[in-house]
């Protein structure tokens, strides 16, 4: 059965996530993009005018994944829970971590080193989690300038460990760090 022609886009933004995290956005061109996902390179166009769109819809995809796990989150009982759970986004993804470091991180600085604008926009995605473990810390008893140093942190470390791990390509160290901020979240409730 044919794909249906309204979900190209997505399809499109899809691949160029896809290949800029596991190849670099430099190196993906508009005919990649357009053969991962599917779609007759010409067309790309009608969706992506130049390279800093497509690099747009790279972040907003970043920002719609880490959304909707804030959205899973939301369910579970306590904040601890849902930053335990922040954690276990890298545990989970500790192969694509080692291979290629944190999709985040990775692209973030990419899109920083291709245009100052796509740089913001990524930072912006990094901003949102900031935000959300911020209240989240909040909602433990932590003033807000308490809060935020300590998101700052929770992300910072991850992120850290991310790069450590993909550039040993050794899991130990997101692995250790993962654990050591497990249980200081889990302390930050008592």
């Amino acid at each position: 059965m044919p794909r249906p022609a309204t979900d190209k886009r997505e399809r499109l933004a899809d691949a160029a996530l896809h290949l800029a995290y596991r190849h670099g956005f430099a190196s993906t061109s508009i005919a990649d993009i357009a053969e991962h996902a599917g779609v007759a390179s010409g067309s790309v166009y009608y969706y992506f005018k130049t390279k800093d769109d497509v690099g747009l819809a790279v972040v907003d995809r970043l920002a719609e994944r880490y959304q909707s796990a804030i959205e899973t989150w939301r369910e579970l009982p306590t904040p601890e829970d849902r930053l335990v759970s922040f954690l276990d986004l890298y545990r989970d993804d500790i192969d694509y971590v080692r291979a290629y470091a944190s999709a985040l991180g990775s692209i973030a600085a990419q899109l920083a080193t291709h245009s100052p604008e796509l740089g913001s926009a990524a930072g912006a995605v990094f901003s949102a989690l900031i935000d959300w473990a911020a209240g989240e810390f909040v909602e433990l008893g932590f003033s807000d300038a308490a809060a935020r140093a300590r998101a700052t942190h929770l992300i910072a470390v991850m992120e850290g460990a991310a790069a450590l791990s993909h550039a040993l390509d050794d899991p130990d160290p997101l692995q250790r760090e993962a654990a050591h901020l497990e249980r200081w979240v889990r302390r930050s409730g008592e």
